[in-house]
């Protein structure tokens, strides 16, 4: 991905980043086990409505211990952001008033800079980030960090810097049309069983299409990881039938593995058709008959059968 570069005018400007930089800053507690790799993003909404949660105490840890690594509070659009991403699997758990949201994810590929995670808060119960003991125990990973006061009367007072020029950045992809997020992130909703790991990926037509939909329309809903447009892009639902096929096909296991190069970037936009079509054999609905590396389909028989009724689906086979 290109990066813009800009331009610092004026001698003011310099000095305002040196004051910046020399600043102090917050003293946090070193988080265990977390790696380079950032950030960690979690948006909290409520069930039903699906309105974001302000205020809502995010942590993450472990089964044992749910902040362990990170905590936090959402802020008026129901997100927080942490720096890191734990290297170990992990768990990540909101909660409110009584009202409790939890999620357990994997480990994710180096290929990954951001994860993006969705919980929502049911209209009671549920986990909560606070042990309910002894006026609650405060948790031990380090706190999302704020810029102190100083620097932040300094940023208002400093002199208005140009605009940077505007660059089309072309971004790109890697594992992509694989279930999952690039190359092993996991996803709301999808088991983390059926992300990519260890060079093998698994595609399914909702995958595929997903992925090429979010290309086209990266701020729409079930595509935009920034947290400050996810509650904007919620109301575009452009992507939103690729993104629910993705989830049937993935939960009821109507997937196909292939070996995927997860150092392999893709900026066209288009799903690699040699590297993840679907090998003879495989199930799948007959509208993904042209994902079929012969592009073409037969019949089920015997067992296929079988298969097609416990899933409820009605399936071709690839010739």
């Amino acid at each position: 991905m290109n990066a813009a570069r800009i331009r610092a005018t004026g001698r003011s400007a310099v000095c305002l980043l040196a004051m910046l930089l020399l600043a102090p800053q917050p003293s946090f507690a070193q988080a265990p086990s977390a790696n380079a790799l950032g950030p960690l993003r979690v948006r909290v909404t409520s069930a039903g409505s699906g309105a974001p949660v302000a205020n809502a105490i995010v942590c993450v840890g472990t089964a044992g211990s749910l902040a362990q690594f990170h905590h936090g509070q959402t802020d008026s659009r129901g997100s927080v952001r942490f720096a890191s991403i734990p290297q170990q699997p992990f768990v990540v758990t909101a909660s409110l008033a009584g009202r409790g949201g939890q999620a357990a994810l994997a480990a994710v590929s180096p290929n990954v800079p951001i994860l993006d995670v969705r919980l929502v808060l049911p209209a009671s119960g549920g986990p909560s980030c606070v042990p309910a003991t002894a006026g609650g125990a405060p948790p031990i990973g380090p706190a999302t960090g704020t810029i102190q006061s100083e620097a932040i009367e300094r940023l208002r007072n400093a002199p208005t810097l140009p605009p940077p020029p505007t660059v089309t950045q072309a971004r790109t992809e890697f594992c992509f049309g694989a279930v999952g997020a690039q190359c092993g992130q996991p996803q709301t909703g999808l088991p983390a069983t059926a992300a990519c790991a260890a060079g093998t990926c698994f595609i399914n037509g909702g995958s595929w299409e997903h992925d090429e939909c979010c290309f086209r329309n990266r701020h729409v809903a079930w595509c935009e990881l920034d947290p400050a447009r996810m509650l904007e892009a919620s109301g575009n639902p452009v992507c939103t039938a690729a993104w629910n096929k993705a989830v049937r096909l993935t939960t009821k296991g109507l997937s196909w593995a292939r070996r995927v190069d997860f150092a392999r970037g893709n900026r066209s936009g288009t799903v690699e058709f040699t590297l993840y079509c679907a090998p003879p054999g495989t199930l799948l609905p007959p509208e993904d008959g042209d994902k079929c590396c012969s592009r073409l389909t037969r019949p089920l028989a015997g067992a296929e059968l079988a298969v097609a009724v416990a899933a409820q689906e009605p399936l071709r086979a690839c010739r």
